[in-house]
């Protein structure tokens, strides 16, 4: 029956093919291939008895480990909340740095996001239509949890080279040479604290990521919703 097994390759095609899931695939194929032999059996009609089978099942979402059905405009909305929030922060910190150039564009590049994402989150707020907030949709939380845990591993990593840079070329022949380190005053003290601190200002990428697993648990659509 090739337009069901179409059918059910459309449902698989965003998902990444393994084991487990050919054997989900083979399983829901089998069970729509039987139903068709039973209702073909109580005397409908084949095309009809398929396209009755394709209707069953439309989504297979609800059957792969991990994934959540969510109210996802509620989602992006406290998201984007969340976004403006941090990019603020980020910007209204970085406002002292603007002594070193590279302050200057940072402090530029974030107030720049903070008006592009609180535009966004004003549109989304004017947007009153209880339909558009009860949207659903799915979302595998077990990838939240998994991404959220690589950010931050790069993000540690990051710094680490970032601190490692920094001390090279600020102090790299002092310490070849076994000179001295001297900071002749406060405005060179504040320049080498800005390089170090600079790159701290990236945690907002890794706070950003670490909510996402959060919010799908908050607006999970629970049995009492469905109903």
């Amino acid at each position: 029956m090739d337009s069901l097994k179409n059918h059910v390759d459309s449902m698989f095609s965003k998902y990444k093919g393994n084991k487990k899931m050919d054997e989900l695939k083979y399983e829901i194929l089998s069970n729509l291939e039987a139903k068709v032999d039973d209702l073909t059996g109580s005397g409908m009609a084949r095309s009809e008895a398929i396209n009755r089978a394709k209707e069953s099942i439309s989504s297979i979402d609800y059957l792969i480990d991990g994934n959540k059905q969510i109210y996802v405009n509620k989602y992006k909305f406290e998201y984007i909340q969340i976004v403006l929030l941090y990019s603020i922060i980020a910007w209204v910190l970085t406002i002292p740095v603007k002594i070193v150039g590279i302050g200057i564009i940072l402090n530029m590049i974030l107030f720049i996001c903070s008006t592009f994402i609180g535009i966004r989150y004003l549109l989304l707020n004017r947007k009153e239509d209880s339909e558009y907030f009860q949207c659903k949709s799915t979302i595998n939380i077990k990838l939240a949890f998994k991404v959220r845990k690589i950010v931050w591993i790069i993000w540690v990593l990051f710094i680490a080279v970032s601190t490692l840079y920094t001390s090279a070329i600020q102090f790299g022949s002092n310490i070849w040479f076994s000179r001295r380190v001297i900071i002749t005053g406060p405005y060179q003290f504040a320049v080498v604290a800005i390089n170090y601190a600079l790159p701290l200002i990236t945690i907002i990428f890794p706070l950003i990521i670490n909510v996402a697993p959060k919010l799908i648990l908050k607006y999970e659509v629970g049995e009492d919703d469905e109903s």
